[in-house]
């Protein structure tokens, strides 16, 4: 049986970089952010086939490469997408403002079809992106989700490793640069930089913990339910994180949570009941 995908579908992991374009034409670019809620992507290869005629054949054809085009749709297009990569700006207020001669920025899309049989992962480089259509309906008798379509170009960059202008790329399980691939972006030729992992401790006091690990990858969430021992209540929950207490934005006594949305430290929870 062929080992050749056949079908792809499940959009899942999307991620974007802000990148800065460099005078030689490489790019660099910044730790990727989750973009939540992938609902479909389409892109389209742009280009010309040029063919050249002789001995009554085709006898010469090539093909231009100029990087892809189409719509990235989610169930919405997130606030630091807006700011960092569209522009806008938050005043004093807090209230986000779009300008009109705002300049944008380009982006590293990185993404994964779950439906692929590898599970494969991608980029595409020098990203651009259109600014969002605004659009609503009243709410009738079922709420439909009202979704969010960026336009999206995929253009190159120029790697010195390769000495070749590059638009994408993709990794396959298995593969060195799989595991970190939504960690960095991908650059043929740079080292591969192992996944960084963060310590969990648990000092609990007839008090369970739904994590059962001892480690979290660097900038992955975290989550951990906290429950006390029959006919017991918790008392002071403290949650540390690279030594620095955050009990107060971390812990949710409603729920019984403790809530990490990007672990950058080793974490200490101290429980207790009673």
């Amino acid at each position: 049986m062929s080992d050749t995908n056949k079908v792809k579908f499940g959009l899942k992991n999307v991620h974007f970089a802000v990148g800065e374009l460099q005078q030689d034409g490489s790019a660099t670019f910044q730790k990727p952010v989750r973009w939540p809620g992938g609902v479909s992507l389409s892109l389209e290869a742009q280009g010309d086939i040029n063919k050249f005629r002789a001995d009554d054949i085709d006898f010469y054809v090539s093909q231009s490469n100029n990087g892809y085009q189409g719509d990235y749709e989610s169930a919405k297009i997130p606030e630091t997408f807006k700011k960092d990569v569209l522009g806008e700006v938050e005043d004093e207020n807090g209230v986000v403002v779009e300008v009109s001669d705002a300049p944008t920025k380009i982006f590293a899309l990185l993404f994964e079809f779950m439906g692929d049989k590898h599970a494969t992962r991608h980029v595409m480089y020098n990203c651009t992106s259109s600014r969002p259509s605004v659009a609503g309906q009243t709410t009738g008798e079922t709420i439909e989700p009202q979704t969010e379509t960026a336009s999206l170009t995929a253009s190159t960059i120029w790697n010195a490793a390769l000495k070749k202008n590059i638009v994408k790329a993709r990794c396959a399980q298995g593969d060195a640069a799989y595991d970190t691939w939504f960690d960095n972006v991908y650059i043929p030729g740079a080292p591969i930089t192992p996944t960084a992992t963060r310590t969990v401790t648990q000092n609990l006091t007839d008090v369970t913990s739904s994590f059962t690990g001892n480690s979290v990858a660097d900038g992955e969430a975290f989550t951990a339910t906290l429950t006390a021992e029959s006919g017991m209540t918790i008392g002071t929950v403290t949650v540390t994180m690279g030594g620095t207490d955050i009990s107060e934005t971390a812990w949710d006594e409603t729920t019984g949570t403790v809530t990490i949305i990007s672990v950058s430290g080793d974490v200490v929870i101290t429980a207790s009941a009673s």
